[in-house]
């Protein structure tokens, strides 16, 4: 941890002396104006070049006259009863002020920077938060986290609404595909059900939560409504053919069960690399690869059992409302 200022620069304070200067009838301004000519040069003349800009001419004491402090405090100071040295107007005492005056949003800032090695930023930021909780602030002043954590959460933020938005996009295009509203539903269970096995496979490899594991949560998302597809539509075809529902549903899983698996295992064994840190350049994402992995796995075993399940249940509700409305 480190900050980006010290207590090393030395200045000069002057306090105004209110009274006399009341009484040798100056204003502070001029005060200012006389030791900033001084010191630091009054623009007395501009000289002109023939297609140039004016080159400003300020006079100001010579060098030797204003290199130390006696020299600031002998500093005659013009005034309607006559020069009066600076000493007399005002007294001097030596701050020690910061090296670097540090503005963001038009307001002063001090930064606190933290680096860390191999510690995820997550866990540090948990517990840098847990340390602020409680830290009494003056009025006026305000902590905010920057860099990379903020960085962090604007991006995840990012993530999840282009979660939701894929989400109602996929339902969407479904409604059309098997002209009903509730076997996308039904297609969708997977979706939830990928997510236990991603938060298992993290916690199995020891990866933590980042962006390219909630990458790889979007990517599956997309991936294993494949396999209840597959299952639905067999289903569909089935009952339409004639067959009982209880026939159709045993009948999908009967002959699905392999292609589903076999979809699987090609898709895992080509996430291995990745995910074991053994892809050249892709080290980075190897939380996406756990994640795959570990969704793929335990939606394909899950959804075998829930999606038929939940196919039931719905189609059980539609002949309630169904019976519903003719009793209407």
């Amino acid at each position: 941890v480190s900050r980006n200022w010290t207590l090393e620069k030395r200045e000069i304070e002057l306090v105004l002396n209110l009274e006399k200067l009341a009484r040798y009838k100056v204003s502070p301004l001029e005060l200012a104006s006389t030791i900033r000519a001084a010191f630091s040069g009054a623009a007395a003349s501009v000289l002109r070049v023939p297609g140039e800009d004016g080159y400003v001419i300020r006079v100001r004491f010579p060098e030797g006259e204003r290199r130390t402090l006696s020299d600031l405090k002998t500093l005659k100071i013009p005034t309607p009863e006559g020069p009066v040295p600076l000493n007399e107007l005002a007294t001097f005492q030596e701050v020690r002020t910061l090296t670097v005056y540090k503005r963001q949003g038009l307001s002063p800032v001090v930064d606190i920077l933290g680096y860390r090695y191999t510690t995820a930023i997550t866990h540090l930021q948990g517990q840098v938060n847990q340390l602020l909780a409680d830290l009494p602030l003056p009025p006026g002043y305000r902590i905010s986290q920057e860099g990379e954590s903020k960085h962090m959460g604007e991006s995840f933020g990012r993530l999840k609404k282009a979660l939701i938005f894929a989400l109602v996009l996929l339902y969407f295009s479904l409604v059309p595909t098997f002209k009903s509203f509730l076997d996308p539903l039904t297609i969708m269970v997977a979706i939830p059900l990928s997510l236990i096995g991603a938060v298992w496979g993290l916690l199995i490899v020891g990866r933590h939560f980042c962006m390219p594991a909630a990458m790889g949560m979007i990517l599956l998302a997309g991936i294993v409504v494949n396999n209840s597809i597959l299952l639905i539509d067999f289903i569909k075809k089935a009952r339409a053919e004639g067959k009982g529902r209880r026939e159709a549903i045993e009948g999908a899983i009967r002959i699905r069960t392999r292609p589903i698996i076999m979809t699987a295992t090609g898709t895992i064994t080509g996430m291995l690399p990745i995910a074991a840190e053994r892809a050249l350049g892709l080290e980075r994402l190897s939380p996406l690869a756990v994640v795959a992995i570990g969704g793929l796995f335990v939606s394909t075993l899950l959804t075998l059992l829930y999606v038929p399940l939940f196919y039931t249940l719905f189609e059980d509700l539609k002949k309630k409302i169904r019976r519903i409305r003719g009793n209407q």
